[in-house]
Parts: structure tokens; sequence; C-alpha cells
């Protein structure tokens, strides 16, 4: 079974849930725990995210720069 890929926006939201339930206090050990790898995972691909769009805009940057002078 494929995987459906996960969007930004509800890969952002997850996190934020998980960041409240840890800064709320309610959450135990071995759930904790799960939701800290979790946590963690979600960081990587939003980082990954932003990274990639990150790129896309100095390349197109980049392309209408160089066409600026034509």
């Amino acid at each position: 079974m494929k995987k459906q890929k996960q969007s930004f926006q509800s890969a952002f939201e997850e996190l934020e849930k998980i960041t409240a339930s840890f800064e709320a206090g309610d959450i135990d050990l071995d759930k904790g725990l799960k939701e800290f790898e979790r946590g963690l995972e979600l960081a990587v691909f939003l980082k990954k995210q932003l990274a990639e769009v990150g790129n896309k805009v100095n390349i197109i940057k980049q392309k209408f720069s160089d066409t600026k002078g034509e």
C-alpha cells in the first residue's frame, strides 16, 4: 500500500498539535516518545519542502535576471 504524499500545510498542522500536547504536559512517556519521533520526521519533511521551494524561487529569480538584459 502506497502512502499518500503529505502536504506542507497538513504536516505543519500535525507538528503544531504535537507541540501543543507537549506544551500542555498531557502526554505519557510511551506516547511522548512516539510523538517526539513523529515530530522530528515532520520537521525534517518541512525543512526539506522549504529548501525545495527556496531553490525553485532562486531558479525563477535567476531566470528573470538573465533575461532582464535582453
